[in-house]
């Protein structure tokens, strides 16, 4: 054990020697995607507002225009809805119109509070009206096209409410917490097998995260898959990242961890309020050890060069028809500063990426080679940085004016 604190304080000097105080996303599945774009709203108007409502003790006004079947969710529930949001003014800043349908999970902070209190009104096939005020929406908090404390105005329809079984926590009873670093504590259940995660492995988890009074704040059991980590790299918070450098595979194990390793003085949105300790029941569900990336030797390769600058090096030409505008890819791809220096790869994490061309999510330059490539595809990029990030730069990994070499290896294409 010894060995192992060792090797956990040299980390933490390491870490803390990069940046003094690391602020990281909260481990969450990818339902996320309705906090972070803010689109939790509909209605009609203030006028409208006015109209049949009912104003609960929150503050929070409701009107429930149908109240659908007798499945009404509960915390815990997995939710499948329509909605519209609007501002004071009318103006629309999210639309399931735009975005297609959403599912969310009651009662692990992923929407704002108005609409926490709110859902649980209706069944499957219901339709509700709300006007939200500030203090249960985005308070103070500028959130995309959402000024802050704006009172927001929703219609919202429930798809679909899948119950599951409530998630257990793990049983400490009689288990003695050992100390680790920074006051945090851990119980063991299952030790696993083997050594530790290490720096830069990949780590495949199951989590739930508990607040003080029992709440679920979030957790990966009843989504099917674990989540992916790179172990000791800030994917998580401090206190996260910690307990991971202390687990074997198969291990399953509780963490009590003080807020000064988790969210601080600041909390996290609706969800993790300021100063509060977490606890965390974590289980290892595999480790693959740290993958090195090179970039790839192009010497005695010719290099091409498309009218716009682009440059590149084939190193496999592939089978099939071009890549087309609108096709599906499914690439890995590792990128590099012309120094050779490693910026980001989907090799290193074992995550493809998967992108429509011509979309606009990937860069100008890239965007390019696409057209030129086929499945099976392996091309060097040599791109300029006006095909790049540009005099902005993606700081502080990409500098201004950056030019990047890319290696790119094409797995799949849906036409």
């Amino acid at each position: 054990m010894a060995a192992d604190k060792d090797r956990i304080d040299k980390w933490h000097r390491e870490m803390k020697s990069k940046s003094k105080k690391q602020k990281s996303n909260i481990p969450t599945p990818s339902v996320f995607k309705i906090m972070a774009a803010a689109a939790i709203c509909l209605l009609t108007t203030v006028a409208a507002a006015q109209d049949g409502f009912t104003t609960a003790k929150s503050g929070l006004q409701y009107r429930i225009d149908n109240p659908g079947n007798s499945r009404h969710p509960q915390k815990g529930w997995r939710v499948w809805l329509e909605y519209t949001g609007r501002l004071d003014d009318g103006t629309v800043f999210g639309s399931t119109d735009e975005t297609g349908n959403i599912d969310i999970w009651l009662g692990q902070g992923q929407v704002i509070k108005g609409w926490e209190e709110a859902l649980p009104m209706i069944g499957e096939g219901g339709r509700i009206s709300l006007v939200v005020p500030p203090h249960l929406g985005y308070g103070d908090i500028d959130t995309y096209e959402v000024p802050r404390n704006s009172t927001l105005h929703f219609d919202i329809k429930m798809i679909q409410a899948d119950s599951f079984p409530a998630i257990a926590p793990f049983p400490t009873k009689r288990l003695k917490a050992q100390k680790l670093f920074g006051g945090i504590r851990r119980y063991t259940i299952d030790p696993g097998n083997g050594s530790p995660a290490r720096p830069g492995d990949n780590v495949y988890v199951h989590y739930t995260g508990w607040l003080p009074d029992g709440t679920i704040y979030t957790s990966t059991r009843n989504t099917g898959d674990p989540r992916r980590f790179t172990a000791g790299a800030g994917e998580t918070f401090e206190g996260m990242d910690t307990a991971l450098l202390t687990m074997a595979e198969g291990a399953r194990c509780r963490f009590v961890i003080p807020n000064k390793l988790a969210f601080g003085d600041e909390g996290y949105g609706n969800r993790i309020p300021p100063k509060t300790d977490i606890t965390l029941d974590i289980e290892m569900v595999r480790i693959t050890r740290e993958i090195k990336v090179e970039k790839w030797n192009a010497t005695g390769r010719d290099t091409l060069t498309t009218a716009s600058g682009l440059r590149y090096i084939v190193f496999e030409p592939g089978n099939g028809p071009l890549i087309k505008n609108r096709s599906i890819v499914t690439a890995h791809y590792s990128v590099y500063l012309p120094d050779g220096k490693l910026i980001d790869s989907s090799v290193k994490r074992e995550q493809p990426i998967r992108y429509p061309v011509g979309a606009g999510l990937i860069i100008d330059g890239w965007e390019e080679a696409s057209l030129l490539m086929r499945n099976g595809s392996r091309f060097q990029l040599i791109v300029p940085a006006r095909l790049a990030y540009g005099d902005e730069g993606q700081p502080p990994l990409i500098p201004a004016n950056s030019d990047l070499i890319f290696d790119v290896e094409v797995l799949d294409v849906i036409e």
